[in-house]
């Protein structure tokens, strides 16, 4: 092999990343020399005559091209990788993510025993119904504690090696794989995770066998351990950002966070099942209410012996909803608080619009938190679209006993809720 241009040789993985770098470069030059450059013409066809992207599961699954699904440890990665590829191989949408093309599916889970992995699996197949006889010869699966996995790795000489890359594009062919789960990342190399060179050469090696089997790669990645109460975004990915960079697609799931479950109405006691899943590569995130939710459910296994009364209890992931705020509220209950809010806490007192300052003991939302067990959050909302749509208003009015101004909201009777609107003074019954 050519030496390296600033070292000639590297002795060891503790030699420079830049040496490393040139090193593998100098390798990956020689190998290419056989095929000589050469600036090729276009061709540019017609745009109807370009093949569409091969998308297989919504917009994070496309053949050929590596994606990425990061998480912090313990919010159900693994579990939600398993649901997708269950999804993938028997082509229900039980996730709520469209899919476009139903294939093979190759889970190398690189970290847990054969056993738990079927636990998990027959959990998911338990909680969205599946028969054994969707996923015979469709879902394979590779438990690492059996046979470890590395595409990537230093050589002797300090290079970067494929030691299985050329096994596993064989093994993908022959079983006709058409995506690869790789559960975690980490596992499947044995380069320095904060070495951008050394992660862009692993995440190199996954594209390559991406490109010469013709699936969708998609990589479990765990994040780097953050601040306390601080949700965690794509650039808290261990490591190297090149890995980041390099994936078509990156995916983030977060757990639900103490403002999330009050605005959506979660207890506190349950906000630990729930997560959420959003595109790490969007400028913005959506509104919570908005985001894709999933809920960990745990399920018996049925699997009790007399060792082991009880059985096994595994979470699954399934999609979750949450519940409007305004299921809860019919036109009679809208009014009948409307009626509260409109006579006020005592005569002489209005209800105020906001939470914050003076007002707050006072505030609207608290007739709705009382009456309907809604949360805060969701309280705020409904005082906050009653007063963006009219029905409320904001008015200031003479506090007679402590003689001052004050602000309050006031009811637009012309604006209530079509169903049970109270009788107008004077009006016949």
């Amino acid at each position: 092999m050519p030496p390296g241009p600033r070292s000639g040789r590297c002795g060891s993985w503790r030699c420079g990343v830049a040496e490393i770098w040139d090193l593998w470069e100098a390798r990956r030059g020689a190998l290419q020399a056989a095929s000589p450059l050469a600036a090729v013409a276009a061709g540019l066809p017609a745009p109807a005559e370009i093949p569409p992207r091969e998308w297989l599961y919504g917009t994070s699954l496309i053949r050929r091209f590596v994606s990425i699904l990061v998480a912090p440890g313990g919010v159900g990665k693994s579990s939600l990788a398993l649901a997708q590829a269950l999804a993938l191989a028997t082509g229900a949408d039980f996730l709520g993510e469209r899919v476009h093309h139903s294939v093979r599916v190759w889970v190398l889970n690189l970290e847990d025993p054969r056993e738990e992995l079927h636990r998990r699996v027959a959990a998911l197949m338990l909680r969205h119904r599946i028969e054994p006889a969707a996923v015979a010869g469709r879902f394979f699966l590779h438990s690492g504690r059996e046979r470890r996995v590395t595409v990537a790795a230093l050589g002797p000489d300090g290079a970067v090696i494929h030691p299985d890359r050329d096994a596993i594009i064989a093994a993908a062919r022959e079983a006709e794989i058409g995506c690869i789960t790789v559960d975690p990342f980490v596992k499947s190399h044995a380069l320095e995770e904060n070495s951008n060179p050394h992660m862009d050469a692993a995440a190199t090696a996954w594209a390559e066998i991406a490109e010469a089997t013709g699936a969708a790669v998609q990589l479990v990645h765990h994040v780097r351990k953050g601040t306390p109460g601080v949700a965690p975004d794509v650039d808290a990915a261990r490591g190297g950002k090149a890995l980041t960079d390099a994936a078509r697609a990156a995916l983030l799931l977060t757990p639900m966070t103490p403002a999330e479950a009050e605005q959506l109405g979660v207890a506190e006691a349950e906000r630990w099942r729930h997560v959420r899943l959003d595109d790490a590569k969007a400028n913005m995130a959506p509104r919570a209410s908005r985001a894709a939710w999933f809920r960990l459910d745990t399920i018996n296994l049925g699997n009790a012996t007399a060792l082991y009364p009880h059985g096994d209890n595994v979470a699954a992931i399934a999609a979750w909803k949450a519940e409007s705020v305004w299921s809860r509220l019919s036109p009679e209950a809208c009014n009948g608080a409307l009626d509260q809010i409109a006579r006020g806490p005592e005569p002489g007192l209005l209800y105020a619009a906001h939470r914050r300052g003076r007002g707050a003991e006072r505030w609207a939302g608290r007739v709705l938190m009382e009456d309907f067990s809604l949360s805060e959050g969701q309280a705020a909302e409904v005082i906050g679209t009653w007063l963006k749509t009219g029905l409320l208003m904001e008015t200031a009015y003479r506090d007679s006993a402590q003689r001052k101004t004050r602000y309050g909201v006031a009811v637009v009777d012309a604006r209530r809720p079509s169903a049970a609107r109270p009788a107008r003074k004077g009006a016949e019954p």
